[in-house]
């Protein structure tokens, strides 16, 4: 199947410039806008059409369904979430629609342009890049769906996918089924 175009991933143009050309006011710094579960290509493109500068890092996904057909596709590198570099205005402009769930403020925001310049930088190498996850070895979790939905246990390792151990601690040892992150979520320590 062939890959759809590429979406615009940030705006303006020359949003990376050194020196950065996006004004740089006391108004203007970034935010962190979180969306709805598959909204960041849709805020993306609002607010490209209200000329609101932003920054949503994509790369190329291929997978094979069950039947073994490849498929390829463009993902946000954060899922549910992208960059908006602007003022309270422009932040109004994003929440106005429907697909933002909440706006995050940057505190530190030369650490974040830093980093966001050095995604950009991996992204435009053209190199083969993939999401790092953010569950690591050694979390807790619980499984969201399918027929193990409720289980709990602690991810051992990391690589084609996770390994979940569901372990008896008096004897140190258990049982282990490989997930994919969006099956699982951290357990929320009480």
């Amino acid at each position: 199947m062939p890959i759809l175009t590429t979406e615009t991933d940030f705006y303006p143009e020359n949003l990376w410039d050194d020196p950065p050309a996006v004004a740089c006011d006391s108004a203007s710094k970034w935010w962190c806008l979180h969306t709805k579960p598959r909204q960041e290509k849709a805020v993306a493109r609002d607010l490209l059409g209200a000329r609101v500068a932003f920054y949503l890092p994509q790369i190329n996904n291929e997978h094979r369904t069950p039947q073994g057909r490849k498929l390829k596709s463009v993902l946000p590198l954060f899922t549910g979430y992208l960059f908006l570099k602007g003022d309270d205005n422009d932040r109004m402009i994003a929440i106005h629609g429907s697909r933002i769930v909440n706006v995050l403020q940057v505190f530190d925001q030369s650490t974040l342009e830093h980093d966001l310049r050095g995604i950009h930088k991996f992204l435009s190498s053209g190199l083969p890049i993939s999401a790092e996850p953010r569950i690591l070895p050694g979390t807790k979790v619980q499984i969201r769906s399918g027929p193990l939905a409720g289980a709990a246990g602690t991810v051992v390792r990391r690589g084609n996918g996770d390994h979940l151990v569901a372990t008896v601690q008096f004897l140190s040892c258990g049982a282990s089924v490989e997930l994919q992150d969006w099956q699982i979520e951290p357990m929320v320590k009480q």
